[in-house]
């Protein structure tokens, strides 16, 4: 597991800012995106007219390249001449057990063979994962998860059950771009790592 000690001061320091983060080196930005209201979850009377959906908020690099993204999505571009990187975030709810957040990210994104694992960790209340999956026609992917607990409240959450948010990320080189190791291991997976180490989640009402 990489200690995320330095990078969490610079990015808690950037959550805490209301726009671009970081002023004297201008190096990273707060980025908020919300669930689509149609994959909301049900609330229960007296609130039965709203839909409940989760905003997350990430901090990532000044220098990825923004994209036109689906509702619920953002989407980056990264990399240099001979290897670019598109890079997808996405917010979502689902329902389960209480538990333990680093045990379901380690089971919900397995990695294929020793070396795969580009970063991990916890904080608070909150687990991720970062992993290269094996490459295929050339191109070099990228999957990564974020989970925590969103709300345990009974008007919202079946019995016994909880709503957890995750946070998706997906990210893949072009076809033919010439990237080594260093691109995914030394620069992207950790920086992906150190906007989920960052990452927060919260609890939204939208009417139906």
């Amino acid at each position: 597991m990489r200690l995320h000690r330095i990078i969490l001061t610079a990015l808690l320091a950037a959550i805490a800012a209301p726009a671009v983060a970081l002023a004297a080196t201008n190096t990273y930005v707060a980025r908020s995106f919300t669930q689509p209201a149609g994959a909301g979850r049900p609330v229960a009377k007296p609130l039965d007219e709203f839909k409940v959906v989760a905003g997350a908020r990430v901090v990532v690099r000044t220098d990825w390249g923004t994209s036109t993204a689906k509702p619920g999505q953002l989407r980056f571009t990264s990399g240099n001449a001979i290897c670019h990187y598109t890079t997808t975030y996405r917010v979502r709810t689902r329902i389960a057990d209480d538990g333990s957040a680093e045990d379901y990210v380690t089971g919900a994104l397995p990695s294929p063979g020793r070396g795969y694992v580009l970063d991990s960790g916890t904080h608070g209340s909150g687990a991720f994962r970062v992993v290269r999956q094996r490459t295929t026609n050339g191109v070099i992917r990228i999957d990564a998860l974020w989970t925590r607990v969103l709300t345990k409240r009974k008007d919202i959450a079946p019995s016994g059950k909880a709503v957890w948010s995750d946070i998706v990320v997906s990210a893949s080189s072009g076809a033919n771009d010439e990237c080594h190791a260093g691109t995914y291991r030394e620069v992207l997976g950790p920086r992906i790592g150190d906007s989920l180490a960052t990452a927060t989640t919260s609890l939204k009402f939208v009417r139906k």
